[in-house]
């Protein structure tokens, strides 16, 4: 069960966000992530002008792990603020192409719990903050834009920007 105030909620270990379609969570306690490889590279930040104060976003990264979140056909993307947790795409190549790069994201403990995820990168988009496009299995109706990070030149991860400060 969810329960959300102000677009956050709280659901078994998790903080969770609702946009109109996905509800987007991430670990809020310890959690082991199935990703064994070691990412070391800069952080992307957009720093813009908000009234007369100067405001760097962080970005929330796709993680390497399937359930709680789900859209209105399935299991979807959960997002979370830890780098090496983050989802790796080891196809560049195939990102590119008009078809993307498509792979499944599972539970390792319990492998039912998937869905598939497909990106487009580079994608042109209007904005600095974004950079590639994706769409889940859970929420097939619609794309999302993100912001993609290359982690070698084969590999990258996908972020969002990330909530604001509280």
């Amino acid at each position: 069960m969810f329960l959300f105030f102000n677009g956050l909620g709280y659901v078994s270990n998790f903080i969770c966000s609702q946009n109109p379609h996905l509800t987007f969570c991430s670990p809020s306690s310890a959690f082991t992530s199935p990703n064994t490889q070691s990412l070391t590279f800069t952080l992307p930040s957009v720093t813009f002008t908000a009234g007369s104060a100067a405001v760097t976003e962080a970005y929330i990264y796709l993680l390497s792990v399937a359930g709680p979140c789900r859209g209105p056909s399935g299991y979807g993307p959960c997002f979370g603020g830890a780098v090496n947790q983050a989802e790796i795409f080891n196809c560049v190549s195939a990102a590119a192409s008009s078809s993307g790069c498509t792979q499944t994201v599972a539970n390792a403990s319990t492998p039912q719990v998937s869905y598939q995820i497909t990106v487009w990168y580079p994608y042109a988009t209007p904005s600095k903050k974004t950079n590639c496009m994706y769409e889940s299995s859970g929420d097939p109706a619609h794309q999302y834009l993100a912001y993609c990070i290359m982690t070698n030149s084969t590999a990258f991860i996908v972020a969002e920007p990330g909530l604001p400060p509280l």
